[in-house]
């Protein structure tokens, strides 16, 4: 599932927010959240009032970010994501999933029978696993399946196992 905007990398918030015309119902809202908050102990000087016009326009994306080199890696990224889902469809459950990660969280490797996702928000490269085709990465789609021994910094790439 995606946030609005999630796609090209938003960086708008995403405020829950409301115009309700009944100002009782309005304040009610506005109320529940700061007791929602309150609940989950996380501090309540910072909750947006959802009545708040304010709260709606801080929320309203900044469409130009689609357009950035970012946001266009970003897009291509979950275009190429969605074209592979379509490609090789296949029922997951999350028990073929394993996921693993380096003690620092920098680099995390996502498997599923035959696949591999390799983030690498590091700043070094790292070694790919042995047999690792490059399909897709923040780059777009390879125009053909290429071996990959090395993951650049501030990549993320779609691999499939070679068997």
């Amino acid at each position: 599932m995606l946030f609005m905007g999630e796609e090209w990398g938003a960086t708008t918030p995403w405020q829950f927010f409301t115009s309700h015309p009944e100002e009782d119902l309005g304040r009610i809202v506005a109320e529940g959240r700061v007791t929602e908050f309150e609940r989950m102990s996380w501090d309540t000087s910072v909750v947006p009032n959802p009545q708040d016009p304010e709260t709606f326009f801080r929320s309203r994306l900044d469409r130009s970010e689609r357009d950035s080199p970012t946001g266009q890696r970003l897009l291509g990224l979950y275009r190429a994501l969605l074209r592979l889902r379509r490609e090789f469809d296949t029922e997951l459950t999350f028990g073929d999933l394993s996921a693993r990660s380096d003690r620092e969280g920098r680099v995390t490797e996502i498997t599923w029978p035959g696949w591999m996702l390799v983030v690498n928000l590091s700043e070094h490269d790292v070694a790919a696993g042995p047999g690792m085709l490059r399909l897709s990465s923040l780059d777009g789609p390879a125009a053909t399946a290429q071996r990959v021994e090395r993951v650049r910094p501030e990549e993320a790439i779609i691999a499939q196992l070679s068997v």
